[in-house]
């Protein structure tokens, strides 16, 4: 009987040639040749094998010496199809990239950076994502262990320039892998962290040494999509309340923040039905195109006018904010929570966020996505649903159709008072380019 090919040690192969008795039992034996000859994972292709878990399709970064063995482990991974590096001219611009990337995939950003400079020019962008709770993967390098202490050119650890320090205080978990053991607990505890509510960054910084060591294991210990999945509680009660507060309110506004991202949908529809109006917070804007017939602007930081004008009317007497934490650019200096005090209703995951509007008459707490499933089920069913007979009769709106601000109420309305401010010169004035800008790319463009 032919035996199947095997790469196998030196020393193995000299026990089984070898006449000599061995004292092993020969299935036990036949394992250890087995184990000995099973190919195992480096550090940075079981990293990529994890990412590949999660369906990311980019690690963004710029290359360097300590990190090289990750970017050969993308390397490798984009031959067959995996996750593959977007090289960056700077580890800032890195760190944006992996921001919008979550953001508009709904998956989590990786962003990578090696040691010193490499490291600190991430902190930026990461800064960034963590003040718009965008999930983030963040893999920084570090000089070898055993050169820790030594004055090692640009040492990140404890005994140089403190960047897991850094970290710790723009990023929801920071924390060196000092040894190949660790790592699959940390990359867990890491990924963990990142997507939890408030959601946000996670960094590693994985030395040299340890990166470029086997793994000891053939294929990924966990499987990270269970690890991560939780619960969505959603709070039934008060669900009920804000179901019927809508339902006998006269004129209704959805204030969307970016926390809605995963329910816009059923928002939108429920909105539809109830004739209600929306405005987001500059965070929110890319949630709703600016060309939908219910969009009325954006509230707070370089916002429209149309938006507080609605806002402050005294017609409106229910205001649902969802998803979103209130903080100052979303509100215009906190003007606008002090505008419509009690007639806010906040909807959002996070305690945090809920406890920045105490006047308003309603906090719903739990997975926006499962409450407004249930809101809309409720509204369905509603002794008022016969006044929603136009959203069986509604269509998705064809955007392209809309090629002039004129086609946006909210856009017109400030259309005269902005070209005051436009010339020919160069360079050209940001109000100009950005009214100029949808109209010459696809209405499908996104913008960062």
């Amino acid at each position: 009987m032919s035996t199947p090919t095997r790469i196998i040690s030196q020393q193995t192969k000299r026990i089984i040639e070898s006449k000599t008795t061995v004292d092993v039992p020969v299935k036990q034996h036949s394992h250890a040749v087995a184990q000995l000859s099973k190919p195992t994972y480096e550090l940075g292709d079981l990293l990529v094998s994890y990412l590949k878990q999660l369906d990311i399709d980019y690690v963004f970064g710029v290359p360097g010496g300590p990190i090289e063995p990750l970017y050969n482990a993308l390397a490798r991974s984009h031959q067959r199809g995996g996750p593959r590096a977007v090289i960056a001219r700077h580890e800032t611009g890195a760190a944006f990239m992996a921001d919008g990337y979550a953001r508009n995939s709904g998956k989590i950003g990786v962003c990578c950076g090696t040691v010193g400079p490499g490291t600190t020019n991430l902190i930026t962008g990461v800064a960034s994502a963590h003040d718009n709770h965008t999930p983030l993967l963040v893999v920084t390098a570090q000089t070898s262990l055993t050169n820790f202490g030594k004055g090692a050119t640009q040492e990140s650890a404890d005994t140089g320039i403190n960047t897991v320090a850094m970290f710790s205080h723009c990023t929801h978990y920071s924390s060196l892998v000092s040894h190949v053991d660790q790592f699959e607990q940390k990359l867990v505890s890491a990924v963990t962290a990142a997507t939890k509510a408030p959601y946000g960054p996670a960094h590693l910084s994985i030395p040299l040494d340890v990166m470029r060591s086997q793994s000891g294991v053939s294929r990924p210990s966990y499987d990270l999509t269970k690890l991560i999945w939780q619960s969505e509680l959603v709070d039934n009660e008060n669900i009920s309340a804000l179901v019927k507060a809508m339902s006998i309110s006269r004129k209704i506004v959805f204030l969307i923040g970016e926390g809605a991202a995963a329910a816009i949908d059923n928002i939108l529809t429920i909105a539809l039905m109830l004739d209600a109006n929306i405005v987001t917070t500059p965070h929110g804007k890319g949630l709703i195109s600016p060309y939908h017939p219910q969009f009325c602007g954006v509230i707070g930081f370089c916002g429209h006018k149309s938006a507080m004008n609605l806002i402050n009317s005294d017609e409106v007497d229910l205001v649902v904010a969802i998803g979103t934490s209130l903080q100052e650019t979303a509100t215009n200096a906190w003007t606008v929570v002090q505008s419509i005090g009690s007639k806010m209703i906040h909807v959002d995951e996070s305690e945090a966020n809920l406890m920045r509007s105490p006047k308003a008459q309603l906090h719903v707490q739990g997975s926006i996505n499962k409450t407004f499933i249930q809101v809309l089920e409720k509204l369905r069913v509603s002794p008022i649903a016969k006044q929603f007979e136009n959203v069986k009769k509604w269509k998705p709106i064809d955007f392209s159709l809309f090629k002039n601000n004129e086609d946006a109420p909210h856009l017109r309305i400030e259309q005269d008072e902005l070209e005051k401010t436009w010339s020919n010169d160069s360079p050209i004035k940001p109000q100009r380019l950005m009214n100029l800008l949808p109209k010459l790319l696809p209405a499908g463009t996104r913008y960062l």
